[in-house]
């Protein structure tokens, strides 16, 4: 006998939960590690389950429906009452809640945490992911990974990667592009930069301030850099890059694999230090932690490198 018929799909119920309780498919994309398209087809599955629409949708917005607010705290108690059993069987290891944010999750931690877990069994890091550096609240951390100057109050810091932003565009721009050079006539290293004056810049940040703060440290007065699509992260713009739908400002230290793979190239050979980049964030005083010092010295000898990223690519 089947004693429970009625479950819906796990995965379906978490894309769910983390999107009722964010309000948006975005951040609960980058909460569960999985693409905004992946949140929203587990939640369309599981509206087909039940029958019923969960969200309403408006063009800006995204809220609960009654049978949705009737489903959220269920769904919510019952993947907290797992995990609780979960940290039951997890006693004998030390447990470290490590926030970070999701471009560094996505390009850089993400893909090589399995190592660490291989090389530290008995150390259990759980990731969230934190959109708002500026809002920390030590209490529920034990170490965070922020994008910053490295002054957050009331922790203590150490550098990871330096920031270090340069134009990038697709690797192999398409023939119909006219902004693209002829490598055949005149001078191919001209050639090979990009007008930026005539192309498209995507922003890193909604609020378009990284071009315009590029361009003004450049002397380039000639462009506004305020006109182009806006993304929440700079992982989000890079792809758009990659994709060939324009020019994003990357971070070397966060996308040298993509330079290396010949998925991207340096539009420009103009990167310039921003005097910020990501840190590893401790609340302070922090006591003594073993299993912090091992996860902090791993990090600092594995962390994208800091030292004149640039002149591997140019």
């Amino acid at each position: 006998m089947n004693m429970y018929r009625h479950l819906p799909p796990l995965n379906a119920l978490r894309a769910f939960e983390a999107a009722s309780r964010h309000g948006n498919f975005t951040r609960a994309a980058a909460e569960l590690f999985v693409t905004q398209g992946a949140i929203s087809r587990q939640v369309k599955n599981l509206e087909d389950y039940f029958g019923v629409k969960l969200f309403s949708r408006g063009t800006n917005s995204l809220n609960l429906t009654d049978a949705g607010h009737r489903l959220a705290p269920s769904v919510t108690a019952a993947l907290s009452s797992l995990d609780q059993a979960a940290q039951v069987l997890l006693t004998d290891k030390s447990v470290l809640r490590l926030q970070v944010m999701p471009t560094y999750a996505v390009r850089w931690l993400m893909p090589r945490l399995p190592d660490f877990a291989q090389a530290h069994p008995a150390i259990d890091v759980r990731v969230t992911i934190t959109l708002h550096p500026d809002q920390l609240d030590t209490d529920s951390f034990d170490v965070a990974i922020l994008y910053g100057d490295g002054i957050w109050p009331g922790t203590q810091s150490t550098c990871l990667s330096q920031e270090c932003l340069a134009p990038v565009v697709a690797a192999d721009p398409r023939p119909s592009d006219p902004r693209r050079g002829d490598p055949e006539r005149g001078d191919p290293e001209r050639d090979h930069r990009v007008d930026l004056g005539k192309s498209v810049l995507l922003h890193t940040t909604t609020d378009r301030r990284d071009w315009p703060w590029w361009l003004k440290k450049m002397g380039m007065k000639a462009v506004q850099g305020t006109e182009g699509p806006a993304f929440e992260t700079l992982d989000m713009a890079v792809r758009a890059a990659e994709a060939g739908h324009g020019i994003a400002l990357g971070d070397l230290s966060l996308i040298a694999e993509d330079l290396h793979a010949g998925r991207l190239r340096l539009a420009l050979p103009n990167p310039l230090y921003t005097g910020r980049g990501v840190y590893f964030v401790e609340p302070s005083p922090t006591p003594e932690n073993p299993a912090l010092e091992t996860l902090r010295t791993w990090l600092i000898e594995t962390a994208p490198v800091t030292s004149r990223p640039e002149r591997a690519f140019l």
